[in-house]
C-alpha cells in the first residue's frame, strides 16, 4: 500500500518536472528508496518466521483449512518419541520436524514419566557374566540415545526428576528447531492405499508429513489410520485382560530410612499374635484365606530371616514385603487382591529425592477395553481411583508423612498392540536371543514382568494343557531392531510404544521406556534414510540402520534357559486365539 502511494507521488513530480534531467534524477531517487524499503520489509518479515518453517497451504478437501506440511511428525510426547525426534533432527539438520500432542504441556512435557510421575526408571539388567566379560556396568545403557537421555536429565541411576526432565527436554526441542504443538484434538486421519497422508484437527488445521511416528501408549494415531490392533492380550485369546494401571504418589516428610523403619515395625506387629489390631487387619486383608496369609508372610521372610527394604542404588529402593500394603487393605476393609478389591497397594519401587519419595505401588485393575479407552483419553484417573488414592495418602500421613501428592495421569502399562508388524518381537523371539547379531541395533535384558498378573491366563493355560507358567524365572537377553514398530498396513508410519508389534507376551519387557528410547535411535536413522532416498520405511532393513549407527553397538543377546517353556506357552495360547478385528 505504501509503495503504491510513493509511486503516485513520484509520477506527479516526473510530469511536472521542467527539464528531462530532473525527471531522470527523480526516477533514480525513487528507485533507490524502493529498493531500500523493500529490503527493510523483507528483513522484518523473515526475522518473524520460525526456522525451519513448515509449508502452509490450503487443502482442496477442506478449502477453508490450512495445511502444515513437514518431513516427519512425531505424535504424542512420551519420552521415547521426544528422544526419537531429537535424534532425527541430528540425522537431517535441515529437516522440517514437528512434535504434535493432545496433551496440555503446561503440565509438563514427557508423557507418563513427567505428568504421570513415574520417576523410578526400569533399567537394562545386564547379566553378571556379560558384565564381567565386557567390563560394563550392571545398568549399562542399551543405546547411545538412552545414555544421552540420562545425561541431559542428570539422572544418576534410577530416579528421574520430572520437573527437570520436562524443562531440559523442552529446551532441547527448541534448540533443535522442532516445532511443538500441544492441546491438539485429532478428528480424522487421511490415508491412501499404503500411507498416512495427514490428519485433521479441531482447531489447528491439517498436519501433513512424509513420515509419522506414533509414540502414544495405545497407538491412537495409527488406530485412526486403519492399523489393526489387538485389544488386551487378544493374541493369546485374552482380549479382556490387561496389565494393571499405575497411579504414582509422592511422599514428603518421610525419608527412606524412616520408611524402612515403618515397614519393620509393621512386620513385627503382624508377627505378634497378641497385637489384636494388626491381626484383625491381616484377617480382613486375607479374607481368612490361609494360602494368601502365608504368601504375605513369605514376602518378608527368607530362610527364617526378615527381608527389609532393599536400597539397590543411592537414588532408589525396593520394598520386598507386603506388610504396609496388607495393613492398608485391612484398615480399609479391602481384600489384598487386585481383582477382588479392584486395586492393590503393592510392594513399592521407590525413587529417592532430597525432599521426597516417589512411589510406584498403587495399582488398579482394568480390562483390555478400559485400558485402551483410557490411553485414548489422556490417561486420566477416574473419581473412584482418586478416592482410593486419597485414602492411601491419608494412610501415609498417619505414618508421619507431611504431604502426599497424587499424580493426575495414569501409568498405562498395556493398551493393545499392533496385530501384525513387519517383524513381531514376541516373548519367544526375546527368549531366543532376539534378532540376529548382524541385524542387532543393541541388546536389552529385562523380566517378562506382568505386574498384577494377566487375568484368566492361568486358567486358560491349564485348560489347554499347560501345567506351569514360569515366565519370571529367567530374564531374556535379546538383540533388538526397529521393524517391530512398523505396521504392515502403512509404509510411512511407525508405532514406538508398548503398542508396537510384540505379538503376545513380548509387551511384558517391550513396554520399558529405556528399551523404546533405544529402538527410537534406530527408527530415527531409518526415517532419515527413507527421507533422503525417497523410500518406504518397510524397505529399510535393520542391517542398513546398523551400518549408520555412530558407533558399533554392544551385542550380547543369547537364548534364555527357559526358551522352550516360553515358546510352548506362547505358541499354545496363540494357536488357540481368535484373529483380531478388521480395524482399530
Amino acid at each position: 500500500m505504501y509503495s503504491l502511494r510513493l509511486a503516485e507521488v513520484f509520477n506527479r513530480l516526473l510530469i511536472l518536472a521542467p527539464r528531462p534531467i530532473y525527471r531522470h534524477l527523480y526516477g533514480r531517487i525513487y528507485g533507490l528508496i524502493t529498493i531500500f524499503l523493500g529490503a527493510l520489509l523483507a528483513s522484518v518479515l523473515l526475522s518473524s518466521l520460525p526456522s525451519p518453517a513448515p509449508q502452509v497451504i490450503q487443502s482442496p478437501d477442506f478449502p477453508n483449512t490450512q495445511v502444515q506440511s513437514y518431513d516427519a511428525i512425531v505424535f504424542g510426547d512420551e519420552i521415547p518419541g521426544v528422544m526419537t525426534a531429537l535424534h532425527l533432527s541430528h540425522q537431517i539438520p535441515k529437516g522440517k520436524i514437528a512434535l504434535v500432542t493432545e496433551a496440555d504441556l503446561s503440565k509438563g512435557l514427557g508423557g507418563h514419566l513427567v505428568r504421570g510421575g513415574l520417576a523410578y526408571l526400569d533399567r537394562n539388567q545386564v547379566p553378571l557374566d556379560v558384565r564381567r566379560r565386557l567390563g560394563i556396568d550392571r545398568f549399562a545403557p542399551s543405546s547411545e540415545l538412552y545414555a544421552e537421555f540420562l545425561k541431559i536429565t542428570e539422572t544418576k541411576e534410577i530416579a528421574l526428576d520430572r520437573y527437570r526432565a520436562s524443562k531440559v527436554l523442552s529446551q532441547a526441542l527448541q534448540r533443535a528447531k522442532i516445532k511443538v504443538i500441544d492441546k491438539v484434538q485429532v478428528l480424522s486421519v487421511q490415508t491412501n492405499a499404503t500411507q498416512v497422508q495427514s490428519f485433521l484437527t479441531a482447531k489447528h488445521g491439517i498436519f501433513a508429513a512424509k513420515y509419522f511416528v506414533d509414540c502414544t501408549q495405545g497407538g491412537k494415531l495409527a488406530t485412526m489410520a486403519g492399523v489393526r490392533f489387538y485389544q488386551g492380550f487378544d493374541s493369546l485369546g485374552l482380549p479382556n485382560s490387561s496389565l494393571a494401571l499405575g497411579l504414582m504418589i509422592e511422599i514428603y516428610g518421610l525419608n527412606i530410612k524412616q520408611l524402612r523403619d515403618l515397614e519393620s515395625r509393621m512386620i513385627q506387629r503382624f508377627l505378634d499374635p497378641k497385637d489384636a489390631e494388626a491381626q484383625k487387619w491381616l484377617e480382613v486383608a486375607t479374607g481368612g484365606d490361609p494360602a494368601l496369609r502365608q504368601a504375605i508372610f513369605n514376602s518378608w521372610m527368607s530362610n527364617n530371616k526378615i527381608l527389609p527394604l532393599h536400597q539397590g542404588t543411592v537414588d532408589s529402593a525396593d520394598v520386598r514385603s507386603s506388610a504396609l500394603g496388607a495393613a492398608f487393605h485391612g484398615m480399609n476393609g479391602m481384600a489384598y487382591d487386585l481383582r477382588k478389591a479392584k486395586m492393590l497397594l503393592d510392594r513399592a519401587n521407590v525413587a529417592i529425592f532430597a525432599d521426597h519419595l516417589s512411589m510406584n505401588s498403587l495399582l488398579f485393575y482394568a480390562d483390555g477395553k478400559t485400558s485402551r479407552e483410557l490411553s485414548f483419553n489422556g490417561g486420566k484417573p477416574s473419581l473412584e481411583m482418586l478416592n482410593v488414592a486419597n485414602k492411601v495418602a491419608n494412610f501415609y500421613k498417619s505414618l508421619g508423612a507431611k504431604e502426599v501428592r497424587v499424580m493426575d495421569e495414569l501409568y498405562i502399562r498395556s493398551a493393545g498392540s499392533i496385530a501384525k508388524s513387519m517383524d513381531d518381537l514376541t516373548a519367544t523371539k526375546m527368549a531366543g536371543g532376539g534378532v540376529s547379531a548382524s541385524e542387532a541395533l543393541g541388546t536389552f535384558t529385562y523380566h517378562l514382568d506382568v505386574r498384577g498378573g494377566i487375568t484368566g491366563m492361568g486358567s486358560r493355560a491349564f485348560k489347554l494343557g499347560i501345567k506351569k507358567l514360569n515366565l519370571h524365572l529367567h530374564m531374556p537377553t535379546f538383540n533388538y531392531g526397529f521393524r517391530h514398530t512398523l505396521p504392515v498396513e502403512r509404509d510411512n508410519l511407525a508405532v514406538l510404544s508398548p503398542a508396537s508389534g510384540f505379538g503376545g507376551l513380548g509387551i511384558a519387557a517391550g513396554r520399558i521406556v529405556e528399551f523404546n528410547i533405544s529402538v527410537g535411535e534406530g527408527l530415527a536413522i531409518a526415517v532419515a534414510k527413507a527421507l533422503r532416498e525417497e523410500r518406504s520405511l518397510h524397505s529399510i532393513s535393520n542391517h542398513e540402520v546398523r551400518q549408520s549407527l555412530s558407533a558399533p553397538p554392544l551385542v550380547y543377546g543369547r537364548p534364555s534357559p527357559n526358551y522352550d517353556n516360553i515358546k510352548y506357552i506362547e505358541t499354545v495360547l496363540q494357536e488357540n486365539s481368535q484373529p483380531p478385528p478388521p480395524k482399530g
